[in-house]
């Protein structure tokens, strides 16, 4: 357990040393905002298509572990060659392969803690933690350090990050592949229920908004007077510090069996949160909206893995979990290629009301998937009663 929770705490400093100044970058290396769309799109369409393929991988034929090594180190390797400059269709290239295989790395570790936890999942929470720590001090010291002109800074600590990671996967528990389970009914069962259904479309609806935050959160506060590109950075450290304090809380939450009404409440805070990023007006409006970040994504995003692993057959738990990745790449890339339109002809705060509003249509098919479910908290396993 202790390799998982070194991998999460690994892969997420090099996630959070990139993605706060991921859109800035690309800015600083002369895309638009309509063309890096079209470049951070790659990422979300990649979790898209790639994750479930990668789940099928590792639950028919290698295994979490092994598949974890490879694709990790793919991805640290991706990271090293962004660091360098490349002309467009080089860092289109390459950012592509990093796309590809890193979309799986979170997903496949997810699935292999559940199935190492086994009847402890409330406990998930307690390693997951590990990954939000990783993010807060990389884009902390990304924040207080600050970066050099090319930006190469990032991309360096993220191949770092992801290069360590791939040597934990040595020492990780090994979760077996099972070659005889027929995937393809087992998940196409558990995807045609309407509980399932109404949750991976609210999803993706919530990661529409959410999704909105990952990509122009950065292009969208750096308009406002007196905030910089280390400003931009420590926000999100901000953020992700409160998201480390709320996990700490978040098993006990679990075990009251009401995970499904949180969903619900997440969304509604989302939507607040969306409304005041989009008409700030300060560097300490958006610092005091940062930590928000705890509920609407700290507590949304545990609570949806709960709902989506809680139950699942061991043999599909990868699979399932590509599958989930694949709603919020759906809402990913939504909100990456129609947003960086809307930034270049609107402007931000257009794009983060209609966030807003996405967020709050989530809310209603959670609320409407909150009612149909019995007390029993956990989708995936045995249909359960509705009322």
């Amino acid at each position: 357990m202790i390799a998982l929770r070194l991998y999460y705490l690994t892969v997420y400093i090099g996630l959070g040393a990139v993605l706060p100044l991921l859109a800035i970058s690309m800015q600083a290396r002369g895309f638009r905002a309509s063309q890096y769309a079209w470049l951070v799109a790659l990422l979300p369409l990649s979790r898209l298509l790639a994750p479930p393929l990668w789940g099928a991988v590792a639950d028919k034929w290698l295994g979490t572990a092994k598949l974890l090594r490879f694709n990790t180190l793919i991805a640290a390797i991706a990271m090293g060659l962004l660091s360098q400059p490349l002309d467009v269709f080089n860092t289109v290239l390459v950012f592509a392969v990093w796309a590809v295989f890193s979309s799986s790395l979170v997903p496949l570790a997810e699935a292999g803690t559940y199935a190492v936890l086994g009847g402890h999942s409330g406990r998930f929470a307690l390693v997951r933690i590990f990954g939000s720590i990783g993010f807060a001090l990389s884009a902390l010291t990304i924040g207080v350090l600050g970066v050099d002109p090319a930006f190469s800074t990032p991309f360096l600590a993220a191949a770092a990050g992801y290069a360590f990671a791939s040597l934990l996967t040595f020492f990780m528990p090994v979760v077996a592949a099972s070659p005889q389970v027929a995937l393809i009914p087992t998940v196409g069962r558990i995807a045609r229920r309407k509980d399932v259904l109404l949750l991976w479309t609210a999803s993706t609806l919530y990661y529409v908004a959410h999704g909105t935050y990952d990509v122009y959160f950065g292009p969208h506060v750096r308009t406002i007077e007196g905030m910089d590109d280390a400003k931009v950075s420590l926000a999100w450290a901000i953020g992700v510090t409160a998201e480390i304090i709320l996990i700490l809380f978040v098993p006990r939450l679990l075990r009251q069996n009401h995970s499904r009404h949180l969903l619900t409440c997440a969304a509604l805070v989302s939507a607040a949160r969306w409304l005041v990023i989009a008409y700030a007006s300060s560097v300490a409006t958006v610092w005091l909206a940062q930590p928000l970040h705890a509920v609407t994504f700290a507590l949304w995003y545990l609570v949806f893995v709960h709902e989506n692993q809680n139950g699942v057959p061991e043999q599909v738990r990868a699979t399932v979990q590509g599958f989930v990745a694949a709603s919020l790449g759906l809402g990913m890339i939504t909100a990456t290629v129609v947003g960086g339109y809307l930034m270049d002809a609107f402007g931000g705060r257009v794009v983060f009301t209609l966030a807003a509003l996405s967020a709050l249509a989530a809310s209603l098919l959670y609320a409407w998937r909150a009612r149909m479910l019995s007390p029993v908290s956990g989708v995936i396993g045995e249909p359960q009663a509705t009322r």
